[in-house]
């Protein structure tokens, strides 16, 4: 009873902290690796620019951006990129000399004070940067899609296609408006309110689709491009967060209270705008970081919001403690293999190899099954295993179902596993990558 009593407990600490066990493979604290210079790339969240300030942030560093508080955390020179309206297209007509998209009548007219020409005079300092940084991080996307639609309603109303009583107070609102103000929000509220949901609703499917088609587009070609160039540089792609987390000027620690309709909203939104980014980020090998709990000013964070940035960013690079000769940082497998090793589940084979490619054996498969729970014996058979499908079996870990139903389907997992009745020939990574998914 008391042995039942035990495992119960381990596994439930197991779910709840799942990582908190005592390390044999790696000790102390998480290690950087050496990234000499950081480079940012991105808008105006990115650059530092403030609501209530009125700092230049075009190419510029901003001391409290979440980019330098990275660079100075890691002693890295830093090279700051970013720029106030930019979109991946932007971005892109930065880096691809051919790439002109004609049909787009906002092409860099969005960036409030730097005229196109000395914009795109920067191109070969942005794409020497690109060759030569060890760590990039990507801030982009709002302004495809939230800005863009926020663009495209106004020449809706200059167009006259909506009531003149919308269109005259629209033109008001416009004119005292800058282009960090929450236009969407306040366009729809005054179209709800005189009744031109209509009008709007027959532009936005079209303008919604350009929007997205092209940020899905043009991030791929962003990425595609720092690889072929630089084909060993880290690249942190920075999520697009919600902006409903506010403060008031001149009380930066006063949080507002979301409006319920208006978060389930914005965060379907920021939801769908972010899926491509880590959708992708498997297939290319760049590290996704979540930003959720963002706060901003009126839409840019603040002072606390990038150090919360920033903070996730250096929680999501790799860990030094984890670099062998046979695990590339972009392999589809790292993040499991890294966590996997360094909460002391999985050894590496030798100092400077984890054997990732290496066909597990029965007697390592439960050594690792053993790590994991604290309560399996370790058999010491030699026999390669031949198949491994633990999520499905294990997937309650991580559900909803009660306790002593994640018990059971845990206990006959491992049965199943080391019965050897059901085995296809599987790697130490394979394995990583299935535990992973069970317990993270």
């Amino acid at each position: 009873m008391k042995t039942l009593k035990r495992t119960i407990a381990v596994l439930l600490t197991l779910i709840l902290v799942s990582g908190s066990f005592v390390c044999f493979a790696a000790d102390g604290e998480k290690q950087y690796h050496e990234y000499k210079k950081v480079m940012l790339l991105g808008d105006s969240e990115a650059s530092g620019f403030t609501d209530y300030g009125d700092e230049m942030s075009e190419f510029t560093r901003v001391d409290d951006s979440y980019a330098a508080y990275v660079a100075d955390d890691l002693g890295a020179e830093f090279l700051p990129m970013a720029c106030p309206g930019f979109r991946t297209i932007e971005l892109r007509c930065m880096l691809d000399d051919n790439y002109n998209p004609v049909d787009d009548p906002y092409l860099f007219t969005e960036v409030p004070r730097t005229p196109k020409d000395e914009i795109l005079a920067k191109s070969p300092e942005m794409r020497q940067g690109i060759a030569e940084s060890d760590l990039i991080i990507i801030g982009i996307g709002g302004n495809d899609w939230g800005a863009y639609l926020g663009w495209t309603l106004e020449d809706v109303q200059f167009a006259n296609r909506l009531p003149e009583e919308f269109r005259t107070q629209l033109r008001e609102f416009l004119e005292k408006a800058t282009f960090e103000d929450d236009i969407i929000g306040k366009i729809i509220e005054l179209a709800d309110y005189l009744n031109a949901l209509d009008d709007i609703a027959a532009v936005l499917p079209e303008a919604a689709y350009y929007a997205f088609s092209n940020l899905n587009k043009n991030w791929e070609y962003i990425i595609e491009y720092i690889y072929e160039n630089n084909p060993d540089v880290t690249v942190v792609a920075v999520g697009m967060f919600p902006t409903y987390l506010k403060t008031e000027e001149g009380a930066p620690d006063v949080v507002s209270e979301p409006d319920a309709v208006s978060k389930l909203f914005e965060d379907a939104m920021i939801a769908y705008g972010n899926k491509h980014m880590i959708d992708n980020q498997e297939k290319y090998g760049y590290v996704y970081v979540d930003t959720t709990g963002t706060v901003v000013e009126i839409c840019h964070p603040t002072k606390a919001g990038h150090r919360h940035i920033a903070d996730r960013i250096l929680e999501e690079l790799p860990d030094a403690r984890f670099s062998f000769s046979d695990v590339s940082i972009r392999a589809p497998y790292y993040k499991a293999a890294e966590y996997m090793y360094l909460n002391g589940y999985m050894n590496s084979i030798d100092e400077t190899a984890f054997g990732a490619d290496a066909k597990i054996t029965m007697a390592e498969l439960s050594e690792i099954l053993n790590n994991v729970t604290g309560t399996y014996a370790v058999t010491d058979s030699a026999d390669e295993v031949t198949k491994l499908n633990l999520s499905k079996a294990l997937f309650n870990l991580s559900g909803d179902a009660s306790f002593v139903d994640m018990f059971k389907f845990f206990v006959s997992a491992v049965k199943l596993v080391l019965s050897g009745n059901a085995f296809k020939t599987v790697t130490r990574a394979e394995v990583a990558v299935e535990i992973y998914n069970v317990i993270k």
